[in-house]
């Protein structure tokens, strides 16, 4: 018996705005990675679309988690690859294989997203119990 989950029902990370950022945030990179010269397809091209992918993957991957500190533990790698995604478009800017006008538009969704993703981290973070 097989069971089939109805396509318009989404999954609970699909319901994070973090996870709809980091999808547009996909679509940004890929857009650039176009952009860079035919050697950088399997270079620099793929490097960046591989770690806009991370983010949004470990996004879902932590909201299909067991625990509150689970799911902090993978917004934290989300972050990481964040910081890659604008490590190699500063790359492609310094080495002039990117749009200076692309970048910068990758560049503000990407402080956006890390900005969500902090605030999202804090929540998530355990209260401290002070002894009175």
């Amino acid at each position: 018996m097989t069971i089939s989950r109805n396509p318009e029902i989404p999954y609970p990370f699909e319901k994070l705005e973090v996870w709809k950022l980091a999808t547009g945030l996909v679509k940004r990179v890929y857009r650039m990675a176009a952009g860079l010269p035919r050697t950088e397809m399997f270079g620099l091209g793929d490097q960046l679309r591989r770690s806009a992918i991370s983010v949004g993957l470990n996004i879902a991957e932590g909201r299909g988690a067991d625990s509150d500190a689970e799911f902090r533990r993978y917004l934290g790698i989300a972050l990481k690859s964040l910081v890659e995604v604008i490590a190699g478009a500063k790359l492609a800017l310094e080495l002039e294989m990117a749009n200076k006008a692309d970048a910068a538009g990758l560049f503000s969704a990407c402080d956006e997203l890390e900005a969500k993703l902090r605030r999202l981290r804090m929540r998530l973070s355990p209260k401290v119990q002070h002894k009175a």
